[in-house]
């Protein structure tokens, strides 16, 4: 059987960030975070093209610091957990939406990480602006914990990623308690993603007409103007990311508001091609979908940087690898003549990892 590989992860998650998390010791006495595996005995089935082939691919395992189990989940990652002594700060931003055709004006809000010396009076210091949209069942609240906060100042600590805003968005059209309440009775709360009936799939607008707005009027961003032509004008600066049901959503915003992003970062999950998650569209039809935003945009350029784990994570791995022969992209981490790219980690399906992605894909979008 030929030897079969996949490109993935070029940079260890080992940061070098003894100025935040004190008691780490010298990055040159530990043992390199890296190992090649034979993946003809580990992932067998991808067929990427033969010009994009490795000899061996590049897992990511433990980095310094940290302990394993048997299945190579993190336990615990005392470099990045540990408060780190440029920390950044959380805002909540407020904003109402009735872009669901349902005669409901919708009261909802955003959380806002900005780093480690933003300074609401130096205007003339500008950030780039990077979207998250949460997965399944979960919360715009999720990320505000202690150890996630410290994992994002690390993050910025670590000086191999520029410093940027990040906006953390819920799909979902209810808060948590109510959603909680509705759960007991049904399967999910109502959502503006595609994946609840009965409600149209507009989270895309809220995002454009809403979101946008309010935060970056707020914060010093490069957009000036907030009618569309002023936000087309600004995409460069603005990224749109998801992790599992809200990398699908990453995948629909791609579809339906390509001309106001430019990078994008879907994690975990496949492209659902505007169906629902349980409907497993074919690569072909996901392919399809994504083309047509891309045909319909000939003049807008886009760079995607995709993510997932492991054997017991819901990657796209497969259906990557059909996207990578396909004339839309070309893979590699040139942004200046790629539009492409995927990692792979043994990582686990758990947005605990947002961090250790966001470490790799930074130095690669917004540059």
């Amino acid at each position: 059987m030929k030897r079969i590989s996949i490109l993935c992860l070029l940079t260890a998650l080992c940061l070098s960030l003894t100025a935040c998390a004190p008691g780490v010791g010298s990055q040159a006495a530990q043992p390199s975070p890296i190992r090649e595996i034979d993946v003809t005995t580990y992932y067998k089935n991808h067929n990427f093209p033969e010009e994009k082939l490795s000899d061996t691919e590049k897992e990511i395992t433990a980095p310094a610091g940290s302990v394993l189990d048997e299945e190579l989940t993190f336990i615990e990652y005392t470099a990045m957990d540990a408060p780190c002594d440029k920390p950044g700060t959380f805002e909540r931003v407020d904003y109402t939406t009735d872009v669901y055709e349902d005669g409901v004006t919708y009261e909802k809000y955003v959380n806002v990480y900005l780093p480690y010396g933003y300074d609401p009076d130096d205007t003339a210091t500008r950030y780039n602006v990077l979207y998250f949209q949460h997965g399944n069942k979960g919360s715009v609240n999720e990320f505000l914990e202690e150890q996630y906060q410290n994992r994002f100042d690390n993050l910025f600590a670590s000086g191999k990623v520029d410093p940027l805003i990040l906006v953390f968005t819920t799909y979902y059209l209810v808060d948590d308690d109510e959603a909680a309440e509705i759960r007991k009775t049904e399967a999910d709360a109502p959502a503006g993603d595609g994946n609840y009936a009965g409600v149209p799939a507009n989270f895309w607008r809220e995002v454009v007409e809403d979101i946008i707005p309010a935060v970056e009027s707020k914060y010093n961003t490069y957009t000036e103007r907030f009618d569309e032509a002023g936000l087309i004008a600004s995409r460069s600066h603005r990224g749109f990311s998801g992790y599992s049901r809200g990398a699908c959503c990453t995948w629909y915003m791609f579809h339906s508001a390509l001309p106001y992003f430019k990078w994008w970062s879907p994690m975990s999950a496949t492209c659902v091609a505007g169906k629902l998650i349980s409907e497993n569209p074919t690569d072909e039809e996901a392919y399809a979908y994504l083309k047509e935003a891309i045909d319909a945009n000939p003049d807008l350029d886009f760079f995607i940087f995709a993510a997932s784990g492991g054997p017991n994570d819901y990657g796209p791995r497969d259906q990557i690898a059909y996207f990578m022969k396909q004339d839309a992209f070309s893979f590699g981490t040139d942004t200046s003549t790629n539009n492409f790219y995927y990692i792979l980690s043994n990582f686990s399906h758990s947005d605990f990892f947002l961090s250790y992605y966001y470490y790799n894909t930074l130095q690669v979008l917004f540059h």
